[in-house]
């Protein structure tokens, strides 16, 4: 329990939990990542944020270029998109694809339209472009999401998160730099 940000009230930090796994190829991602459930619900697994790596001038390889999330439509249709500008920037097999997964049964329902899920994502998402500030990132980058309701949130990252930290602490670790 943290206090919230005029030290009153103790308030929850609020967790969310994303389950990555990668990496991944573009094409494997093209082909594979297509489940997008049954209309009407559209429940379907291959939705979620994803992280793109691959070469930059200015780093390695192994460069974190890209954050973004696939909501309205599966990781498959969303990095058909992607397509021409990686494949345009970068070379096929330097391009790695990690896939994020948010789902917690307590909170994420059919029933309620999948409202706090989406809003889990596009937090998560916001946390993570502020603080790691990929390079082909263009918006997030320079204003410090806002955390409304919380006063805290932590992510916490499992399975294959390539270079991320394990958790990450909304807006604890923005301070720190």
């Amino acid at each position: 329990m943290r206090t919230d940000r005029k030290g009153l009230d103790p308030v929850p930090e609020y967790e969310i939990k994303i389950q990555w796994e990668g990496p991944f190829s573009l094409n494997e991602v093209i082909q594979k990542m297509i489940d997008s459930g049954e209309d009407p619900d559209w429940d379907g697994k291959d939705y979620g944020l994803y992280q793109i790596y691959g070469r930059h001038i200015l780093h390695d390889k192994n460069t974190l270029l890209y954050i973004g999330m696939a909501t309205e439509q599966t990781f498959s249709q969303r990095f058909i998109e992607h397509r021409t500008w990686l494949l345009e920037d970068q070379d096929e097999d330097d391009i790695r694809i990690y896939l994020g997964r948010i789902y917690d049964p307590k909170k994420h329902t059919k029933k309620e339209n999948w409202k706090s899920w989406k809003k889990d994502m596009r937090l998560a998402e916001k946390i993570l472009i502020y603080k790691y500030s990929p390079n082909y990132n263009s918006e997030g980058l320079t204003t410090e999401p806002d955390l409304s309701p919380y006063d805290s949130i932590r992510l916490v990252h499992l399975g294959e998160k390539n270079r991320l930290e394990t958790e990450d602490i909304a807006p604890e670790d923005f301070q720190t730099w």
